[in-house]
């Protein structure tokens, strides 16, 4: 996969964590999850935070511990997006 294919991916995997769902279904937080890590080994630091995330929301602890930790997913999503439109153009 080349990097701007790379790039489409990550954004149609955004269009999916953007949705409630995530919040509320174990299920639908693993898809995503199973969506995004494959598209993050490029990187090791984005990789290793979002899995690490992944980790912590999947436990589903507490309803605050799991929302900070899907947003630090989203964001790392979000952060190797900007990195591959600033490589691609």
């Amino acid at each position: 996969m080349n990097k701007r294919e790379l790039l489409e991916a990550l954004k149609k995997a955004q269009l999916v964590g953007s949705k409630d769902e995530i919040f509320k279904e174990h299920g639908h937080l693993a898809h995503w999850v199973s969506q995004v890590a494959p598209l993050l080994t490029d990187s090791d630091e984005h990789y290793t935070t979002f899995m690490n995330a992944a980790g912590k929301a999947m436990a589903r602890v507490s309803t605050d511990v799991t929302t900070e930790n899907i947003n630090i997913m989203k964001s790392t999503v979000d952060s190797a997006i900007t990195e591959l439109e600033s490589e691609v153009k």
